[in-house]
């Protein structure tokens, strides 16, 4: 192609780098800011305009290539940076080409840039960025997803299958081909691209020999194909000759004249069928102009070739008429039609030669000119028509993206209601569940929650649904829908967060893994308390669920686990948290130490006193460390029962330390616990026996209730001598 035809027109090169510009600051408002920003509705009502504009002549068509973006083969001499910025953006998403059509709006395009800004390999798991436009967007965009490590492999692999495929053609009177490479033959003629580049390996092969060589293997091909095809699946056959017959057009006029004298050969024969004629007969219009075209342009004009063959191909005068009108818009194009300075007055020797051994009889000059005129004087039925604009907008309205997605969930909730044959709504709910979780993949959590309450309300309208109708909404519990709700718990409002929590609880227990899962990776705090609240009223129903997470690989969810052991309460499950007080993570360390201090049960306590005899090193450290510095009123149960079990020896100053947390706390237990530690004594100890009545006897003076003065007073009284003398001077104080 020429450098004209290559580059983009300044004009059209400064809107789509406007338009690139615009892409770019509506991307980064939609991912940065909540819905309801000024930003966003800003950015896309520019970029909404923007496309307006572009496709104000029809759908525009913008093909990705490495660090550019062209537009019909063209892309601007020097793109600008934004231009860079969004290929590099949309090859990331693996998107080859966007397709923008007349009514893409602004949520159209808030949908389509909140999917290009998630990571590529999340999309990818979501099932890609074609797919995942399939569910959330509408006909306004339209996506052609490209694996590009794919499309290499192919590619590598397709080579390496026509050079076979080609060889085999080349050798022998017959195509000998096992099943495989019959099969791999028939795929690659199903695939235009492919079968062209089996064309052009055939060419290749046979570049440096005579035309009947070539000629001879496309039969052998043909033949082959037409005998395989009868025998495995003869109502695919004419369809096969069809697609064989489009990349006839690439043979020259020499070899389309060698192809057509095979006709009735015995090497075209496939049975009782000439497959050759069979196949000319099946040429489309474009394949046949197509071999007009390439003929003229490889040779400067029309040959005697070519016309006995065009002649053969179709002797028809009128549609030979119409096939060189299609022919002359693609000889224009090329490098003949901008180096021939009288491209007008060649083209009429084009048809002149063509057409010479049927226009003078049937066809007068001046309608031979007038039809090949046509197509460029075409009837704009759009611009003729007398609906006015309001009308106009009005009915595209109605098929705009929001729309068509409304209408999808509209029709799903009703095919559940109306439906009574129980088998086929199962049918039906299983379509509406997995529609679900595409709608969940994309961000629309709130209509994923429309369809999953509809099938649980109709699931349990009929008893004989609902056990498959729970089997169905625990599959949407454990599918993508918990690893995508928590970002969707962020901005949802009351009523949105309301129907999660019917679902969740409607799904019953076996959804708390996927929800500790979801709240363990969370970090917004708004999305955590929504989804902690949910788990902690599972209540104890959910503590066997639970237990299970304590083994997971992620310490998160065992750091959950160990939260939600804590609020379920009670002291069923606290054995399980006796490994998670070793745990190589720190903070799951933390999170059972705190589930056992604030459980308030001996049960507990005595799990937390047996860790503190029976581990060494960093455990200890971090046990130790968070005993000292709990202060919550919860732990009053495990203080006062430290302060009667704990080794003061060993723990010399964890044991003052729960004695002051305790004349923090007061209360009864304190109290008496506090008491306890007053008139006890160690005779071999006499220096950490004084330090423990006096904290003691200071603890109980600092909660100053009568039962706690009762108690100084009394072992003012009549306790042992150092418990007398550390309650007076606490006394003394108080006078």
């Amino acid at each position: 192609m020429s450098e004209l035809r290559s580059t983009l027109d300044a004009g059209m090169a400064l809107k789509l780098a406007e338009f690139a510009r615009a892409c770019k600051a509506a991307l980064r408002a939609v991912s940065l800011y909540p819905g309801g920003h000024p930003a966003i509705g800003a950015t896309l009502g520019r970029l909404t305009e923007l496309t307006a504009v572009l496709t104000a002549a029809g759908p525009l068509t913008l093909e990705v290539r490495p660090h550019n973006i062209h537009i019909a083969d063209a892309a601007a001499a020097k793109p600008d940076s934004a231009i860079v910025e969004l290929s590099d953006l949309l090859r990331r998403q693996l998107v080859g080409k966007l397709t923008i059509n007349a009514g893409a709006n602004a949520e159209s395009w808030r949908v389509l840039l909140m999917l290009l800004s998630r990571a590529p390999e999340d999309v990818r798991a979501d099932g890609g960025i074609r797919s995942l436009w399939a569910t959330a967007g509408g006909p306004s965009l339209e996506i052609v997803e490209i694996d590009y490590a794919e499309v290499l492999r192919e590619k590598r692999g397709d080579e390496e299958a026509a050079d076979r495929l080609v060889q085999a053609a080349l050798s022998g009177a017959e195509l000998e081909l096992d099943e495989q490479s019959m099969r791999t033959l028939l795929e690659i003629v199903g695939d235009p691209m492919r079968l062209a580049a089996l064309m052009t390996a055939l060419e290749k092969r046979t570049e440096n020999t005579p035309g009947a060589v070539r000629v001879g293997a496309f039969v052998k091909l043909l033949r082959g194909l037409a005998e395989y095809v009868g025998k495995t699946n003869p109502a695919q056959l004419d369809q096969t000759l069809r697609q064989m017959g489009s990349v006839a057009g690439r043979l020259s006029a020499e070899a389309m004249l060698e192809l057509l004298m095979r006709r009735n050969q015995p090497e075209a024969m496939a049975g009782n069928v000439d497959v050759v004629s069979a196949m000319v007969h099946r040429m489309s219009d474009g394949a046949v102009a197509q071999f007009v075209s390439n003929s003229v342009i490889s040779e400067h004009g029309a040959t005697d070739r070519l016309v006995q063959a065009f002649q053969a191909l179709v002797p028809d005068g009128d549609r030979q008429r119409q096939l060189i009108a299609l022919a002359e818009p693609e000889v224009a194009a090329s490098e003949l039609g901008h180096e021939e300075a009288a491209f007008e007055e060649l083209w009429q020797k084009v048809e002149a030669m063509l057409t010479s051994y049927s226009d003078e009889k049937f066809v007068s000059e001046a309608y031979a000119k007038e039809l090949s005129g046509a197509r460029a004087r075409a009837v704009d039925i759009e611009g003729t028509s007398d609906d006015p604009p309001e009308r106009v907008a009005g009915w595209l309205a109605t098929v705009a993206d929001a729309e068509l997605r409304t209408l999808d969930t509209l029709l799903l909730i009703d095919l559940l209601r109306l439906e009574q044959d129980t088998p086929r709504w199962l049918d039906v709910a299983d379509t509406v569940v997995g529609h679900a979780e595409d709608l969940v993949r994309v961000g629309y959590l709130d209509r994923a929650l429309q369809l999953a309450d509809a099938v649980s309300t109709e699931g349990q309208r009929v008893p004989e649904r609902t056990p498959r109708a729970r089997a169905l909404l625990e599959r949407l519990g454990r599918g993508p829908m918990l690893r995508h709700v928590a970002k969707g718990l962020r901005t949802a409002d009351e009523g949105m967060y309301e129907r999660f929590k019917r679902l969740a609880h409607g799904i019953g227990p076996a959804v708390i893994p996927s929800l500790a899962e979801a709240l363990s990776t969370e970090q917004d705090a708004r999305s955590r308390r929504r989804l902690r609240d949910i788990l902690v009223e599972f209540g104890p129903a959910g503590r066997e669920s639970v237990q299970q997470l304590m083994n997971a690989a992620n310490w998160e969810v065992r750091r959950t686990a160990a939260f939600l052991l804590r609020e379920f309460g009670g002291v069923e499950g606290l054995r399980e948290l006796q490994p998670l007080l070793t745990d190589t993570e720190p903070l799951v360390q933390r999170e059972a130490v705190q589930a056992l201090m604030l459980n308030g049960t001996d049960a507990a306590s005595q799990i937390l006193l047996q860790a503190l005899t029976q581990t060494t090193g960093r455990p200890r450290d971090t046990l130790i460390k968070e005993l000292s510095g709990m202060r919550d009123e919860r732990a009053t149960p495990l203080f006062s029962f430290l302060v009667r079990h704990l080794n003061r020896k060993t723990f010399a100053a964890l044991y003052l330390g729960a004695i002051e947390a305790l004349g923090s706390f007061g209360g009864d237990g304190a109290v008496a616990a506090l008491k306890e530690a007053l008139q006890h004594g160690d005779l071999m100890a006499p220096l950490r026996t004084r330090r423990g009545r006096a904290a003691a006897a200071q603890a109980l003076r600092r909660i100053g209730t009568p039962a706690a003065m009762d108690a100084l007073r009394d072992a003012a009284a009549q306790g042992p001598r150092g418990a007398r003398a550390a309650a007076r001077a606490e006394l003394k104080q108080l006078d």
